[in-house]
């Protein structure tokens, strides 16, 4: 166990490179020039895209699909639930009961809504087609680490093939479409500063101003 407590550090090591490097490659072919005077504040605009932005309400595109939205919420808390168990095992912290019992909770939960999006994705047809292989790839491998993870906290047999998997996990972070980790928040904070300079956020900057 010590010797794959390593390899998932040592994956997880490789992991922020690639990320760092996907990053640096992004940038690498530099953007336009900003050259109109700024009528608003860069900073309100990350501020909002980073925050009240990302409210259900405040996105069109949410807000038509409440109950798609809420399970991309909870999915994604069952990830980071999965990831905490994870760092406990690694770390051989031991958790609080009552913080074990929330996790599971949490799992379990984002365990389903996993499931309900994959089933979506290749239910309705106008997803199915936009959808490539990669897609039904990358959910079903995050659903496997989140259901290991589960069962992991429950039986200690489940520990072993859990963090085996992290490791191919951890691999194919930089590499698949789970890099959205990193770039959906450059993303946003790049949004944000650019309709902020220009005061189009947060809505109704401009006329405030």
């Amino acid at each position: 166990m010590g010797l794959l407590r390593w390899t998932v550090l040592a994956a997880g090591m490789v992991s922020l490179v690639g990320l760092a490097f996907r990053a640096r490659w992004a940038t690498s072919f530099g953007g336009a020039k900003v050259c109109a005077p700024a009528r608003g504040s860069a900073r309100r605009g990350i501020a909002y895209a980073l925050g009240k932005g990302l409210l259900p309400w405040e996105k069109e595109s949410a807000r038509h699909h409440l109950p798609t939205y809420l399970g991309g919420i909870i999915y994604h808390t069952g990830v980071f639930c999965a990831f905490a168990v994870l760092g406990a095992f690694v770390t051989g912290l031991s958790l609080p009961r009552p913080f074990v019992f929330l996790l599971r909770l949490g799992l379990a939960a984002g365990l389903a809504s996993g499931l309900g999006l994959l089933v979506k994705r290749a239910a309705l047809p106008l997803a199915r087609a936009l959808s490539r292989f990669e897609d039904y790839a990358a959910n079903f491998l995050v659903d496997i680490f989140v259901a290991l993870a589960l069962s992991a906290s429950f039986d200690p047999r489940a520990v072993m093939p859990f963090m085996a998997l992290s490791v191919i996990l951890l691999l194919y972070v930089p590499l698949g479409k789970i890099r959205h980790c990193l770039f959906f928040f450059r993303t946003r904070i790049k949004f944000g500063r650019l309709l902020g300079r220009r005061g189009v956020l947060p809505p109704g900057a401009s006329s405030a101003s």
